[in-house]
């Protein structure tokens, strides 16, 4: 009778922002529908988190209407997180939205990096207080985004 073959471990990739009510909550959610499509969600462990968030609040409501737009279900409730130090060292990826999320988290070495250095564009502008349309601009360039960091999560050894 042949043997099973043990389950690879998932690739742990942590979306991270300030408040973890707008930007890394929407980079999760739509990392998460890019890899459903490509058939390749069960590879991997997404989650998200903050560098100053208020833990338990949900995500914004023009996040939530955003991604809906996008065609993004939001079934699941997210609820705002602390980056915890363990979380950050057991991660294979940490993809901030800012140079300066970044920086903050140099410690953790080179499996940090930016939206801008993954994309060879720009930070990720904060929509909090935006309307509908900022957030939608914001999820836009996320969904965009989100290709590259699936092109670099591709590209790590675990």
């Amino acid at each position: 009778m042949a043997k099973k073959k043990a389950a690879a471990p998932k690739k742990k990739i942590v979306f991270v922002c300030t408040g973890n009510t707008c930007r890394s909550p929407m980079a999760e959610f739509l990392f998460r529908y890019i890899l459903s499509k490509k058939r390749k969600l069960s590879l991997y462990d997404v989650s998200s988190a903050g560098l100053a968030a208020e833990e338990g609040a949900p995500m914004t409501e023009n996040a939530v209407l955003a991604l809906k737009k996008l065609g993004v279900s939001v079934r699941k409730k997210h609820v705002s997180k602390q980056l915890t130090r363990a979380e950050a060292s057991e991660a294979d990826l940490i993809v901030c939205m800012t140079a300066s999320h970044a920086a903050s988290l140099r410690e953790f070495g080179s499996k940090v990096k930016s939206v801008g250095e993954l994309t060879g564009g720009h930070d990720v502008p904060d929509p909090y207080g935006g309307d509908l349309n900022v957030y939608l601009k914001t999820a836009e360039y996320l969904m965009y985004a989100c290709e590259d960091v699936f092109a670099a999560a591709q590209s790590l050894s675990i």
